[in-house]
């Protein structure tokens, strides 16, 4: 069932009814996730106010602002209360140089959240009745991240267990739409881009690519314009040849999309001539000896 659409219960009373805490909690269940169900499907998640970050070159502990933003399951995270962290007590990264962190928020699990208040009865054991619910402030390094379940709010650079620059807040996600277009932009590694190839009706129609826009964080699907780059003459076997593509996007999403290099038959032996349109051979063609890629910019409106 689509997790989207899934039905929520609700719950009705009587006079006279003998209420469980399974009944109240169902209450406070139906609306959360009504609530979050909104959140995500009517709006972006991200950092709506605050949660800003306060540290400087040199210092040896950061302190988070309270602030409220949401994450891509539209569950809140609300922080009532300025949090200081220390830096992370490194002498610095792997290579010699600065290591790099990134200070994120996220929603804890209510299994996870610090009790407040418990209450016992006489027949039952002893219950929560009141949990913290305050996000997980923490520091990631960058293959820890997991975009859209965490908040990045700010990026730092660590050295002796100080920050060894400023910090930055470039990272950060706004979940309020800007007044002016997000504009991202990148490209894939000449002589690594996986093309394959483009084939429709049984005819070698060019090559193809899936280009992966993750990094750029859109909220929404952008509207992407690309360039091939690499070259376009070939004097070694199989050339000499001159290969000619028309790019184009489709499967476009915001985290990724397909390019698909049209390379069209020409009268000329030596313009896309045969190996360039073959199956078996164009893709290795393109992507080793000519080193095409995908440059590409992305327009979110």
């Amino acid at each position: 069932m689509d997790r989207d659409t899934q039905f929520v219960e609700r719950l009705r009373f009587f006079d006279g009814q003998q209420l469980f805490a399974s009944d109240l909690q169902g209450i406070e269940a139906s609306d959360r996730e009504l609530r979050w169900l909104h959140n995500r499907t009517l709006h972006t998640w991200g950092i709506a106010t605050g949660l800003g970050v306060e540290g400087h070159l040199g210092d040896t502990a950061v302190t988070v602002e309270t602030g409220y933003g949401t994450d891509d399951e539209g569950r809140e995270i609300a922080l009532a209360e300025a949090r200081t962290l220390d830096v992370p007590a490194v002498s610095g990264g792997s290579s010699g140089g600065d290591a790099v962190f990134y200070l994120v928020a996220a929603w804890v699990e209510d299994g996870e959240q610090d009790v407040l208040e418990t209450r016992q009865t006489r027949c039952h054991p002893t219950g929560a009745v009141r949990l913290d619910d305050e996000p997980r402030i923490d520091w990631r390094q960058a293959d820890q991240l997991e975009p859209g379940k965490e908040l990045v709010l700010a990026k730092a650079w660590v050295r002796n267990c100080r920050l060894s620059r400023e910090l930055s807040t470039t990272v950060r996600r706004e979940a309020r739409p800007s007044l002016v277009p997000y504009v991202a932009a990148g490209r894939t590694t000449p002589g690594h881009t996986q093309w394959s190839a483009w084939e429709a009706g049984g005819q070698m129609l060019g090559v193809k690519v899936t280009v992966s826009t993750a990094a750029a964080r859109f909220r929404i699907t952008p509207r992407y314009l690309v360039e091939l780059g690499g070259q376009r003459f070939l004097a070694e076997s199989p050339g000499p040849l001159v290969g000619l593509g028309v790019p184009s996007v489709t499967s476009a999403s915001r985290t990724a999309f397909t390019a698909q290099v049209l390379i069209p038959k020409s009268p000329s032996p030596l313009v896309n001539p045969n190996p360039l349109r073959k199956a078996s051979t164009a893709p290795a063609i393109v992507r080793d000896q000519l080193q095409w890629h995908v440059v590409w910019v992305g327009i979110e409106d």
